[in-house]
C-alpha cells in the first residue's frame, strides 16, 4: 500500500464483495455472489493463493472466529433453507 503499486493478482470467484482476515494464522478469505470462497496466506508482505471452494450461493457475509480460526458463512437460501457453513483450516 505504501507504493500504491500492484505487486500480485489472483483469479477469484465472480462478483467478490466480502473478505475476512485471520491475523493469527495470516489467512484471508474472499467470497461473493458466485458462491466461491478463495483462501490466501498473507504474511511478511507476501500473498499466496491456497485455493478455492464452493461455499454456496450469495456468500455475502464471512466472519472468522479469533479463538477457533473457523470461518463462518451464513447463506440465505440453500435449497430453500437458511444455512450456516463453517470452514476450519487444516493444521
Amino acid at each position: 500500500m505504501r507504493t500504491m503499486r500492484v505487486t500480485s493478482s489472483f483469479d477469484i470467484g465472480q462478483d467478490p464483495d466480502v473478505l475476512a482476515f485471520d491475523p493469527q494464522l495470516h489467512l484471508l478469505y474472499v467470497a461473493g455472489e458466485a458462491g466461491i470462497v478463495s483462501m490466501f496466506k498473507a504474511e511478511a508482505g507476501r500473498v499466496s493463493k491456497i485455493g478455492d471452494g464452493r461455499i454456496g450461493p450469495n456468500a455475502h457475509v464471512v466472519a472468522v472466529g479469533g479463538a477457533t480460526h473457523r470461518a463462518y458463512f451464513p447463506l440465505k437460501n440453500v435449497r430453500g433453507q437458511a444455512t450456516l457453513r463453517i470452514m476450519e483450516p487444516k493444521g
